[in-house]
């Protein structure tokens, strides 16, 4: 690897794993998410510090080249990510319903439009 490469990774490593933490310090990301973004900050460190550890996995999934191994794992580290946010967005589906319901009591107790219980 370059040293132009080399520094340009390090510094953009360093910097998401620093954005992320002062996004998390402001409010701006929820803690739940953040480990994700940490995982991925510190694992690209982790790549350019010891890149022959991506020659290796290279090596034992059977990719031609290690450019073949990084966009692999990027694949599958943004399908991790959609897996995520689906159970979130399920969640939230829920709980907007279970509270959509409750207001929909709430107002007919109050408006006296309740059917009775039988």
């Amino acid at each position: 690897m370059f040293l132009r490469q080399f520094i340009a990774s390090i510094v953009l490593s360093l910097s998401l794993f620093v954005l992320t933490i002062r996004l998390v310090q402001k409010g701006k990301l929820d803690i739940a998410y953040c480990w994700i973004w940490l995982g991925i900050s510190l694992a690209s460190l982790g790549i350019v510090l010891r890149y022959e550890w991506l020659l290796k996995l290279s090596d034992l999934i059977g990719a031609l080249t290690p450019t073949t191994t990084l966009f692999l794992l990027g694949f599958f580290v943004v399908l991790l990510m959609c897996m995520q946010f689906s159970l979130v967005i399920s969640q939230q589906r829920r709980q907007i319903r279970r509270l959509s319901q409750q207001i929909a009591l709430l107002s007919g107790k109050k408006t006296g439009t309740m059917p009775e219980d039988r």
